[in-house]
């Protein structure tokens, strides 16, 4: 239609005059549409199914298997949690190179994965929709968790550093590091303190980010190895024991006065709990112990009843989807063969299970 046209007999008249004496030109245009329209199209990236990218239905879990220590083979699975497809070697099918040595940990962050990669001494930083490479954070030691703390900042916990390795997320480049006495592991970042969990000491530490300078510890039980933040932003920290050499514990600590508000102890140095996760309300607290436990952060004693027994099951990783509160968790099988995950809700009813690589053990909730 032409653009302000006062539509009266004379300009209506005029207007189909137009077209008529145009009409070639239109014939032309249509055609050559036409022509276009049965090319083949361009739909932009695929995803690793085929599919076009917007088309994608469905939370997506990155699934971290270890792989064998010094063979090499740790690998990346896929789950999409509508259609129930799991896909593996993931990273390696994408990037047609192999993952690397042990898949430690996966956070995500600024919309990008960085996978730790623990004996190959590296992070390599995953774009979320192809699962292509985006580059490589190298000259790490035995490096275990990554803690974003700003778009230039982020924190790298290691096994043998006696340091926290700082790093530009941006850039991908070492910047610096912070000495410590032992070896680190998980962390997280409450305002501008980032709680550092020092396996060797039984120590949390308290680093100022803003000054990357550890500024306060906690003493907690024998070998803390996993932490969460409740509903009301007290943490919980879950610390093994050793083997068999103390009785563990889980600690509650007051993130306002940095002090124990309680110690809650399990019944015997053989038990070693580990993978501390927390649900969706921040309200329920869930580990490993041999089999699956939960319980509330207002207990007053430790929870001896689980709510799966392990039975014939290695139950070696646990994660707990943060937007609905369903549960997964991975069979290492014989810590040789491609292990499996089982998928539940969150009051226990199995959805699925299925195959992944060699002994998966984390589990990252990518939201559409």
């Amino acid at each position: 239609m032409l653009k302000n046209q006062i539509i009266d007999r004379y300009k209506v008249q005029r207007f189909f005059l137009l077209l008529l004496n145009q009409w070639k030109t239109i014939l032309f245009l249509l055609v050559g549409l036409t022509f276009f329209n049965c090319k083949k199209k361009e739909v932009g990236p695929q995803r690793i199914d085929g599919a076009p990218y917007h088309q994608e239905i469905g939370s997506k879990v990155v699934i971290g298997c270890e792989g064998n220590f010094g063979w090499g083979n740790a690998s990346m699975s896929v789950y999409n949690t509508e259609t129930k497809v799991n896909t593996n070697q993931v990273f390696n099918t994408q990037n047609n190179l192999p993952l690397g040595d042990v898949f430690q940990s996966a956070t995500l962050f600024n919309g990008d994965l960085f996978v730790v990669v623990n004996n190959s001494s590296k992070i390599e930083i995953v774009d979320t929709v192809n699962f292509l490479s985006k580059g490589t954070i190298t000259g790490l030691t035995s490096p275990r968790y990554f803690l974003g703390i700003s778009s230039t900042k982020a924190y790298v916990t290691d096994l043998y550093a006696d340091a926290i390795t700082i790093v530009n997320p941006s850039t991908f480049q070492v910047t610096g590091s912070i000495p410590v006495s032992d070896w680190t592991e998980q962390l997280l970042l409450l305002d501008q303190t980032a709680y550092v969990t020092q396996k060797g000491s039984n120590q949390v530490l308290l680093i100022d980010v803003a000054t990357d300078v550890v500024v306060d510890s906690i003493t907690v039980g024998r070998e803390p190895n996993s932490l969460v933040l409740d509903a009301f932003n007290n943490l919980w920290v879950l610390c093994s024991g050793g083997v068999n050499e103390v009785t563990p514990s889980l600690v509650q600590v007051n993130t306002v006065t940095n002090t124990i508000m309680k110690e809650l102890f399990f019944n015997s140095p053989a038990e070693s709990p580990n993978n501390l996760q927390i649900d969706t309300s921040k309200t329920q607290l869930m580990y490993l112990n041999g089999d699956l436990f939960q319980q509330s952060i207002s207990a007053t004693a430790i929870n001896t009843s689980p709510i799966l027994n392990a039975g014939n099951t290695v139950y070696y990783g646990l994660g707990v989807n943060p937007y609905n509160s369903e549960i997964y968790l991975s069979d290492a099988i014989d810590y040789v063969q491609a292990g499996k995950v089982y998928r539940y809700s969150f009051a226990m009813d199995l959805i699925d299970d299925f195959t992944t690589g060699i002994i998966p053990q984390d589990f990252t909730f990518l939201e559409n």
